[in-house]
């Protein structure tokens, strides 16, 4: 007697139902990074991306970060991100975010050096909120050279998409500590 087809299809069957509902709801995920490097940065800025306004929302958020690699305690991050007065189209959370808690924070380049930072947050009617950071340190000063750029994402316990933006800073500025390598 071949057995081979019943272990084929009830494998199957297991595979389908134990995987299937979690894999619908399986958002894009940006791929961790788990090095802290001396990483740090500080500044406030405000970000417009014109194609996010629409008649209820302004297309614009503030940023205030001030991140680094704790020295009291290596190779874990510590600081704060704050994302207020949020308003664009297509984020179902508007007003602010404020991160509760900085676990992973990479930077890298020296010439325009980009910080990668993501935790937890709190944001209002959001439940498991968790956000990735992105900030490019484009230029040496506010008034000259390409303009810095900020990117975010933030998910809530359920996997679903609360809020994004990428755009440039229009005001203010970000600064993100060089790395040699």
């Amino acid at each position: 007697m071949d057995i081979k087809p019943l272990v084929v299809v009830v494998f199957s069957a297991s595979f389908l139902v134990g995987f299937a509902p979690q894999a619908l709801a399986v958002q894009p995920q940006i791929p961790t990074l788990q090095v802290c490097n001396q990483s740090a940065a500080v500044g406030k800025g405000v970000v417009k991306i014109d194609s996010r306004v629409d008649s209820s929302h302004t297309g614009s958020f503030d940023i205030a970060v001030e991140l680094k690699c704790s020295p009291d305690n290596p190779g874990y991050p510590a600081g704060s991100i704050q994302i207020n007065n949020l308003s664009m189209s297509d984020s179902i959370v508007q007003g602010s975010i404020v991160s509760t808690s900085i676990e992973q924070l990479t930077t890298t380049g020296k010439h325009t050096p980009t910080l990668y930072v993501n935790g937890r947050c709190t944001a209002r009617g959001v439940v498991g909120c968790r956000f990735w950071l992105m900030i490019a340190d484009n230029r040496p000063s506010p008034e000259k050279g390409t303009p810095d750029v900020v990117g975010f994402l933030v998910f809530n316990g359920a996997g679903q998409r609360v809020a994004y933006g990428t755009g440039p800073v229009i005001k203010g500025d970000l600064k993100v500590a060089p790395t040699s390598d």
